[in-house]
């Protein structure tokens, strides 16, 4: 059976959430990330994507994530992804892209057109990349990084036999380039940003990959909504209602291909774990435990029958 994976944006707090999630499906499933035929990663998850297409461990990436030093394998010592370094003097004008303002095709795309262009370099991200997995593309599935073309915000898939042509730590670099926060990444002439711009699953890219069945993995969405808050908690509710949108019309267009699909969330308690900050470094720990927490629950209700109708024996 053809199993693919989509890990979707998410922050340092979403990045945690899926390696706890990617724990819990293989202890409850026996299903290992590694083994899918195809891996989709958006944004952070095309970190997380290099890294399973690299064979690299959930407890590898638990570790380093967390901060374990003893832990971490030593092809990522030494390396913080979410190292922040000026890639010139920020300047408090804008718009960063007018080309893309002009070219939007929906009110996100031309906000994110008219945020000042990010100052914050992303080479630790693809050094980190280029550490673990090499300049090679994986080979033990197919691997595909989802960014945005900075002067239109189309979607562009990087991978192995893709052009334009890219080393998985320009691609994972790009797809990870939050608009406003850091700089775009320039490959072959064009300079690219975050593929969650365009959305923050991109599950509908997978409709023509022949899959059985996909796993999707999205941190920013939830069916789970908590009332009340701050403007901070206001304005998070909103993104994830609006991400839940999407993810619904894309899962909908899969299954329209006779594709089973499974989706993995956040619920109540790892909103909790979470917080409205995607970005917040302290919050790492927690939501790791939260993913695995609240994932080994929702498999564990799906039941046997369903995980087998999916292609994932239950353990």
């Amino acid at each position: 059976m053809r199993i693919g994976l989509a890990l979707g944006a998410g922050g340092v707090v979403g990045a945690a959430w899926m390696i706890g999630a990617l724990d819990a499906l293989e202890e409850q499933t026996g299903f290992r990330a590694a083994d899918a035929s195809v891996v989709l990663g958006t944004s952070v998850g095309s970190l997380i994507a290099t890294m399973v297409a690299g064979d690299v461990s959930t407890a590898a990436m638990a570790a380093y994530v967390s901060g374990d030093p003893v832990e971490a394998p030593s092809e990522l010592d030494g390396h913080d992804a979410m190292a922040l370094r000026l890639a010139r003097v920020p300047l408090p004008i804008g718009p960063g892209s007018l080309r893309m303002m002009l070219a939007a095709r929906n009110r996100t795309t031309f906000l994110t057109g008219l945020l000042p262009r990010g100052v914050l370099r992303t080479d630790a991200i693809s050094r980190l990349v280029e550490q673990a997995v090499g300049k090679q593309w994986p080979d033990r599935c197919a691997l595909a990084i989802v960014a945005c073309d900075y002067s239109n915000g189309e979607r562009v898939e990087f991978g192995p036999e893709r052009t334009p042509a890219a080393t998985p730590g320009e691609a994972v670099a790009a797809s990870c380039a939050i608009p406003g926060f850091y700089e775009p990444v320039r490959i072959g002439g064009r300079r690219y940003i975050d593929g969650g711009v365009y959305s923050h699953s991109n599950l509908d890219l997978l409709a023509a990959s022949q899959l059985d069945t996909v796993i999707a993995l999205n941190p920013m969405s939830s069916p789970a909504w908590l009332a009340g808050g701050g403007v901070t908690e206001r304005i998070a509710g909103a993104r994830r209602r609006r991400s839940s949108a999407l993810l619904a019309a894309e899962v909908g267009a899969l299954r329209e291909t006779g594709t089973n699909v499974l989706v993995l969330e956040p619920a109540f308690a790892d909103l909790a774990a979470m917080g409205p900050n995607m970005m917040d470094r302290g919050r790492r720990a927690q939501a790791i435990e939260a993913g695995r927490a609240s994932t080994a629950r929702a498999l564990r209700r799906l039941g046997r029958k369903r995980l087998r109708k999916v292609g994932l024996a239950a353990g």
